[in-house]
């Protein structure tokens, strides 16, 4: 039942230091809560019914204030509306800036991570499936001398970072999806003659690997 609100500003090139400084006062006087990223800031706030609807509008006038004040302008073309929950959609009208409405959005990438409005991550585990299988493939097909250190740390480094990726956030809990990126990993066990008649777990014993879930049981342990 949380609405959030992303945008990012036009032209903003200052440094973290003078950015920081800059963008302190964004917040005053707005109710609503905002997180301040360089690339992307984001106002939300729990919204069941009219009345919270209301305040996020207002909040979001207030912000599109400030940066008349500062002689800035958003890109209203960056702004995105995601609802979380169900109680919350539908509520007309439409969240505006500079008068013209907001598009809403079901999922969007934020550092790297598609977040959904369900809170479920296939569309993540897809996407980071997506990247690492192509990645495996240009290496497959442009590494001929294939000694097993090189081919290792060509598939630690440029491919399996896609599948481990802040995976604290995102990591699958579905069967679906834990199989779906361990697929990139069985195929690069594969890559290796004279252990493709070999099962699946004893081939990472052979390469000294874990298996992705894992590594990532380990990443949300520590």
């Amino acid at each position: 039942m949380v609405t959030g609100l992303q945008w990012s500003a036009a032209g903003l090139c200052t440094g973290p230091f003078l950015f920081l400084i800059f963008i302190n006062d964004l917040e005053v006087s707005t109710t609503s809560r905002i997180l301040k990223v360089a690339d992307g800031n984001k106002l939300f706030r729990t919204a069941i019914n009219r009345s919270d609807h209301l305040k996020l509008q207002h909040d979001l006038d207030t912000v599109c204030k400030w940066a008349n004040r500062w002689q800035m302008k958003f890109n209203e073309s960056k702004f995105k509306v995601m609802h979380y929950g169900r109680k919350n959609t539908g509520i007309e009208p439409a969240y505006c800036m500079y008068g013209e409405p907001i598009e809403e959005e079901c999922f969007e990438k934020d550092s790297h991570v598609v977040f959904s409005n369900d809170k479920k991550v296939s569309l993540h585990c897809k996407d980071s499936y997506s990247k690492a299988n192509r990645m495996l493939g240009i290496n497959s097909r442009t590494i001929r001398y294939r000694h097993r250190i090189v081919v290792l740390n060509l598939y630690k480094f440029p491919v399996r970072p896609h599948l481990n990726y802040c995976s604290s956030v995102w990591n699958p809990y579905y069967i679906k999806g834990i199989e779906l990126l361990e697929r990139v990993q069985h195929r690069f066990t594969r890559l290796f003659p004279q252990l493709r008649s070999l099962p699946y777990n004893e081939r990472l014993q052979e390469l000294s690997l874990w298996s992705l879930q894992e590594r990532q049981n380990r990443t949300d342990i520590i």
